[in-house]
């Protein structure tokens, strides 16, 4: 049988896109074909005679921008905190991420490089850490170089340990806080705080069903430590429900749910919270 040019022609273009998409390890659960996202800077409104707003890039993937994006959530608890600064904030994400992979791409450095940032936060791929932590350290410390050249100042956000993998959290935090003291950033211990949270109440709904990924309360976790990182400042009292720009509820947690997420994440990071940005 004689296959025609135009035939030849798409059979070896669909032949190219199963190659075209590999992924990160085994048990990668992120969506590898998500576009790299910068999502702008959103600003809440400012009277005259409101504080200078803390500006931060979060870099990471889909561990950062779940249930609204990591900004968005800690942007929301900065507003509610009375006597606080507002945050201003860029999240460059791509689902299944590295760090690696983030500075490969440019986009990531090229954000870090326009400088006025105050904090840049950088999240790692879940499994790197545990299965290449020389690639980890390798682009934490290239970050880490270039967020200094701008005058900002690096801060590593743990991951959590996979619901049926609990053992992880111990070698996640060994890689994060190595890291951290090595260049002398700041940890954002959100994995430990996830582990307190699941001491004190075991089966709370922090993973969805993938066992990976948080659920509203999970990220809503992980903005109060990033709140209580960034501004020093405990988030406890600070509003159960989080709302989007639009109005759309983000996170919306009974008190006593809410209570319990707040005070884990101030028990495992106030002593390592950098103080002066409240």
């Amino acid at each position: 049988m004689t296959i025609s040019p135009k035939t030849r022609f798409w059979f070896t273009l669909a032949l190219l896109s199963l190659v075209a998409c590999p992924s990160f390890g085994a048990g990668n659960t992120a969506p590898t074909t998500r576009p790299t996202k910068v999502s702008k800077i959103t600003v809440p409104s400012l009277s005259p005679t409101s504080r200078k707003p803390l500006r931060v890039l979060f870099i990471g993937n889909s561990y950062t921008f779940f249930n609204g994006g990591l900004g968005t959530l800690v942007q929301s608890l900065a507003a509610a905190a009375k006597g606080g600064r507002p945050l201003e904030f860029v999240e460059v994400t791509k689902g299944g991420q590295t760090l690696e992979g983030h500075w490969n791409e440019g986009k990531a450095l090229a954000q870090i490089r326009k400088g006025g940032w105050d904090y840049v936060v950088l999240q790692e791929h879940s499994l790197r850490p545990l299965l290449d932590r020389d690639k980890m350290y390798t682009y934490a410390k290239k970050f880490d170089a270039e967020i200094r050249k701008v005058g900002a100042k690096t801060v590593f956000f743990e991951t959590w340990a996979r619901k049926n993998r609990p053992e992880m959290q111990s070698g996640l935090d060994l890689a994060y806080s190595g890291i951290a003291k090595e260049v002398t950033a700041t940890l954002a211990p959100a994995g430990l705080a996830w582990q307190a949270a699941l001491k004190d109440r075991p089966g709370f709904a922090l993973h969805i069903g993938d066992l990976s990924h948080p659920t509203p309360a999970g990220s809503y976790l992980n903005a109060c430590v990033i709140y209580e990182t960034l501004f020093g400042r405990s988030p406890e009292g600070l509003p159960r429900t989080i709302r989007n720009a639009a109005g759309k509820v983000l996170v919306d947690l009974t008190d006593g749910d809410a209570k319990l997420l707040q005070h884990a994440a101030y028990e495992t990071c106030h002593h390592d919270a950098p103080k002066g940005a409240n």
